[in-house]
């Protein structure tokens, strides 16, 4: 968390919001050029390998780098990358929500207890606790680093009213955090990545699929050939597991197993 604040001061970036992942990290940052954002990366992974060597651990960080930045042109996909990247390990972990998960920014949008957490500024720490938090004997960065729980908190580096400033009120955040899953499905293409839907998230769907497609109001109403077209529909689409179709679409797991027999082997190894 620290190095995201220090590395960013460094390279001259600004930090939108971000999510540290256990073997990835998604960044939204404001950069001078692409030269910069991929010094603020460079820099990232450098602290990071230094983090664990300091610590006595061994890490390949080689598939860390950042290729190339991925341009954001638009308004509208400014605000579908601030949610896709704040709600990411709510989705991945049933037992987070989109402001408990303390690795990241996501906590502080729209939340100004999390934006107005308690602390010292770095500014009144000894250089010897400086040197200690940021973990670097390094002069100059701003004073008015947060300091909370041991790390730099993110209210006090990354540029939250900008990200806020994107919606139209809390109200339109909260409805792209919870309902706009298209725009989730088009970026995780875009990105290479694994999104991942909760049930409530996917019935929507489901649902507008039976009318778009088949002209009938639920899944219950389809033939069994509908049904298994709209189980493929959300395991290519949606990247929807085996249980969770099963579920959606009203199919036994037996059934959706033999049509997606990889996934099934898959769930099994994972359990």
């Amino acid at each position: 968390m620290t190095a995201a604040a220090t590395c960013a001061h460094d390279a001259g970036v600004t930090i939108i919001t971000f999510e540290l992942m256990s073997n990835h990290v998604h960044f939204i940052i404001r950069a001078r050029s692409k030269e910069a954002a991929l010094d603020f990366f460079r820099r990232f992974r450098k602290r990071l390998q230094r983090y664990f060597s300091d610590h006595g651990k061994i890490r390949d960080l080689t598939g860390f780098d950042c290729g190339e930045p991925v341009a954001i042109e638009d308004l509208d996909a400014v605000r579908n990358q601030i949610v896709y990247t704040n709600r990411n390990n709510y989705l991945v972990d049933p037992d987070q929500t989109p402001f408990s998960f303390p690795f990241g920014a996501n906590a502080c949008y729209f939340n100004p207890w999390a934006k107005n957490a308690a602390g010292k500024r770095l500014g009144e720490l000894s250089k010897r606790a400086q040197a200690q938090i940021l973990q670097t004997k390094k002069q100059g960065y701003p004073d008015h680093f947060l300091i909370y729980d041991g790390y730099v908190h993110p209210a006090s580096f990354c540029d939250i009213s900008f990200g806020e400033a994107m919606f139209r009120d809390a109200r339109h955040y909260f409805y792209k955090l919870s309902r706009d899953i298209e725009a989730f499905k088009n970026l995780s293409e875009v990105l290479g990545d694994t999104v991942y839907y909760t049930d409530d998230e996917l019935s929507g769907t489901v649902y507008a699929l039976c009318h778009k497609n088949y002209g009938v109001d639920k899944p219950a109403m389809l033939p069994l050939a509908d049904k298994q077209d709209l189980a493929r529909t959300l395991h290519f689409d949606y990247r929807a597991d085996n249980k969770k179709i099963a579920r959606l679409v009203n199919l036994s797991e037996a059934a959706v197993d033999a049509l997606f027999p990889l996934s099934a082997n898959s769930g099994r190894k994972n359990s």
